[in-house]
């Protein structure tokens, strides 16, 4: 897939979504957003009771409850992979106007499994609990759309504290990036990276030789996996070739060449070369 995290491919993108996956599902930050949905759910259960009872109306408080908390139950079992999209696919400056349709694709996809699965549950409780069939989309389009909708927000809210989180820990990253080096591995051999010191890496089969200020090793990693490491650490990293990492704020300038390529001038002195492929995410 073109574009996927500055021009990965789609097996490229797959591995570091994995990857995502396993770091989000000990994340403490969807924890506190599960248990505020939980929350929610609670909140919005004995409200419309309330109402109801206000207005003198009958209202099961165990349909509502059903009717809660499968909706709550699914949204929160999506948090992680939805979380883990916007970690390998991330909406930013530079990539937000060719990222916005996959974005709004991904949150239908998002609305209808949560739909999906919330009704399976309900036709599975509805029985026992409360005798008859549940019945959905009795109004057709207009109830999945509203449906959406209410999806679509909460798709914005995620996203939202997402970006918020991830300035938070690249702040983080930036203040603590000298004191704390990356641990590479070469053989028997340990290499300490400074993010600070990082200028770009190249691709070598199993390796990667890593440039930096204190000079070139040889590191046994995958560029995807550096670029991950060291954008934990604040450090700016992208792909401006299949081959090639590069540290944005190492850049001085850049040229367009022949056949839509274009050359990237470090601040070092060296110059690389940048495929059209993955130009956009030198822009500077």
């Amino acid at each position: 897939m073109n574009g996927l995290a500055y021009g990965e491919s789609m097996e490229e993108w797959l591995t570091t979504y994995k990857q995502a996956l396993r770091t989000r599902c000990t994340d403490p930050i969807l924890l506190v957003i599960a248990v505020i949905t939980l929350i929610i759910g609670i909140v919005n259960v004995q409200t419309s009771v309330k109402d109801a009872a206000d207005l003198g109306q009958q209202v099961s408080a165990l349909q509502e409850a059903i009717g809660e908390f499968t909706s709550v139950a699914v949204l929160i079992l999506l948090l992680v992979p939805v979380f883990a999209f916007f970690d390998s696919f991330p909406l930013t400056r530079t990539t937000w106007k060719r990222r916005l349709l996959p974005y709004l694709i991904f949150s239908v996809v998002f609305s209808a499994v949560h739909i999906f699965l919330m009704v399976m549950i309900r036709e599975v409780l509805w029985p026992p609990l409360l005798g008859g069939d549940y019945q959905f989309f009795t109004t057709g389009f207009a109830e999945a759309l509203y449906e959406y909708r209410k999806d679509a927000v909460t798709f914005g809210l995620h996203l939202m504290v997402w970006e918020l989180q991830r300035q938070v820990l690249q702040a983080k990253a930036s203040a603590t990036a000298t004191a704390e080096p990356i641990t590479l591995k070469s053989g028997a051999t340990t290499i300490m990276l400074q993010p600070s010191e990082f200028l770009y890496a190249k691709s070598a089969g199993n390796y990667a030789e890593v440039t930096s200020s204190a000079g070139t090793q040889l590191a046994r990693i995958t560029l995807s996996e550096l670029a991950g490491l060291l954008q934990k650490k604040g450090c700016d990293a992208v792909r401006i070739h299949r081959s090639v990492i590069v540290n944005r704020s190492a850049i001085m300038e850049t040229a367009p060449i022949a056949g839509g390529d274009v050359t990237v001038k470090l601040r070092s002195g060296e110059t690389l070369r940048a495929s059209r492929r993955y130009k956009n995410a030198i822009e500077l």
